[in-house]
């Protein structure tokens, strides 16, 4: 009779030790989570391992359901959290150092690497997009740098197009000043270094007796 049960008699019944109770109750939301999962996901490998995830994260905090929302809401929103939390780690690992080609950023009429170019300098935009503030960086990598688009963009963060165009904008704006201030600092220390003859130049780097 287990299966004509409501959801939170199924639950009662897991948390007594009756383990063979959980399989029935997650088949009865495993179709939402699965939909949840595939329009945060970009293939079906991630999405299996975050359902997984899921399954997991329900069995080990099933006994903090509370019944102020739906089980299928609660469940649903677990769902949601892992996807993000594997987005944003995801999303770091992208911006690890060589995980990019700073080199061939898209967008040429609005991206700050057409003034870059040189293959030199990518490691000057690299720290720059690493320093912008997360809500920025993430809504920059994924629109220029992996070339998602704004609806996609905006689904994977979870965000409106109104907000993920006013927020790329404002990137884009935010990478401009922090190049431009890099490309001055660089130029100033260029203007310094040359100006040193060889000879004074090797006196400052004498080390003190």
């Amino acid at each position: 009779m287990t299966p004509q049960l409501q959801d939170g008699a199924l639950i009662d019944l897991v948390l007594a030790g009756r383990a063979d109770c959980f399989p029935i109750l997650m088949d009865r939301h495993l179709a939402i989570v699965k939909k949840r999962l595939g329009a945060l996901v970009r293939n079906a490998a991630d999405e299996e391992d975050l359902l997984q995830e899921v399954l997991l994260k329900v069995w080990l905090h099933l006994s903090t359901f509370r019944s102020e929302s739906s089980f299928r809401t609660w469940v649903t929103r677990i769902a949601i959290n892992e996807a993000m939390q594997s987005f944003r780690r995801e999303r770091c690992r992208r911006i690890a150092p060589g995980a990019y080609d700073f080199d061939t950023l898209p967008s040429p009429c609005e991206s700050p690497s057409q003034s870059l170019g040189s293959r030199e300098k990518a490691q000057t935009l690299r720290n720059a997009v690493a320093k912008l503030p997360p809500n920025y960086r993430h809504v920059l990598i994924l629109r220029d740098f992996e070339q998602l688009s704004e609806k996609e963009t905006a689904d994977s963060l979870r965000l409106s197009l109104t907000a993920v165009k006013a927020r790329l904008r404002r990137a884009r704006l935010m990478l401009r000043a922090k190049l431009s201030a890099a490309s001055a600092a660089a130029a100033r220390k260029n203007v310094y270094q040359s100006a040193i003859t060889p000879q004074r130049k090797s006196r400052l780097e004498a080390p003190a007796i």
